[in-house]
């Protein structure tokens, strides 16, 4: 099995060193910093009380030639497109892309580039924050909700998607197949519409969203998106949605979520995709989003020089 990582930020790197430490060497696509600091020292992932480095020895580099039978995109919305045309040129015909991203659309623009029949997405809660280039650190353990985009139309090797979850399973990864994954796609937004841009805009952690006024905010702009949702064609389990929120936000207390850091580094957030998906969506429906918008508009003031 010829496993493809696209993309060494938080998630790509947290692969990579899971499957490297199962025993399956995975092969990277990394450029600039990220690939000199590959090429020369590895991986390096901290825990709670410790460190790990994870060599050039137990993963490859990938080279013009290689064909993968998976690729793995981990990157930021903006590049998606980008690194999915390179993806294609690796994959084999009866291979199929795997994409691991916030928001919406990318896996229209993925399937645009290999087919709905080889376009997977997933959901991912496993705990990893970016530190320095392929720098780490670790958070909670969580699981990996994967499935295709399209499952009537696949267009795969037989086998090979559960050879997959296999593989994430050894590597403690806790992989949780679906038939459809577009409602766990969901499930995330709202989850993101309702921590990343609060959590940015007023530069906090996200366990001080459970506190008021900030806890009532992040509930309503939630349910703003939960409406829209319901139009699309998702099942929404409202009762649910805030105790599933309050939930994510005790088990991430500490952490600061990717929008934030993206404000403090000063890099594009994926606040189009998220807030932005949200409000373009509502205005097909004709559904008011005020909070939604106002969010949208003010993270992209930060990015304001």
């Amino acid at each position: 099995m010829r496993l493809g990582i696209f993309g060494t930020g938080a998630i790509g790197s947290l692969l990579t060193y899971k499957l490297a430490k199962s025993g399956h060497s995975p092969f990277i696509y990394s450029r600039g910093e990220s690939l000199s600091t590959l090429q020369e020292r590895g991986i390096i992932v901290h825990s709670m009380d410790s460190f790990d480095v994870l060599t050039p020895l137990e993963y490859s580099i990938l080279e013009s030639q290689q064909i993968l039978d998976v690729a793995i995109i981990c990157c930021k919305q903006n590049s998606v497109s980008e690194l999915a045309i390179i993806a294609e040129k690796h994959l084999a015909s009866d291979g199929f892309i795997l994409a691991i991203q916030n928001g919406l659309g990318h896996l229209d623009r993925i399937a645009s580039i290999v087919g709905k029949g080889r376009t997977f997405g997933a959901c991912i809660t496993h705990g990893s924050n970016r530190i320095g280039p392929v720098e780490i650190r670790l958070g909670g353990e969580g699981r990996i909700v994967l499935g295709p985009f399209d499952e009537e139309k696949l267009a795969i090797r037989s086998g090979l998607y559960e050879k997959v979850i296999e593989i994430f399973d050894v590597a403690n990864l806790l992989p949780v197949p679906v038939s459809d994954i577009s409602p766990s796609i969901w499930e995330k937004l709202l989850l993101n519409l309702a921590i990343n841009p609060i959590s940015a805009i007023c530069g906090v952690r996200n366990g001080s969203l459970l506190t008021s006024p900030l806890n009532q905010l992040a509930i309503a702009v939630m349910m703003e998106g939960a409406m829209v949702a319901e139009f699309e064609g998702i099942d929404i389990d409202f009762e649910n949605l805030e105790n599933s929120l309050n939930e994510v936000l005790t088990s991430t207390a500490e952490n600061r979520c990717s929008m934030l850091q993206d404000v403090m580094q000063g890099v594009p957030t994926e606040v189009d995709w998220i807030c932005g998906a949200i409000v373009e969506r509502a205005e097909l429906h004709g559904i008011p989003v005020p909070r939604t918008q106002t969010l949208w508009d003010l993270v992209r003031g930060l990015s304001i020089n």
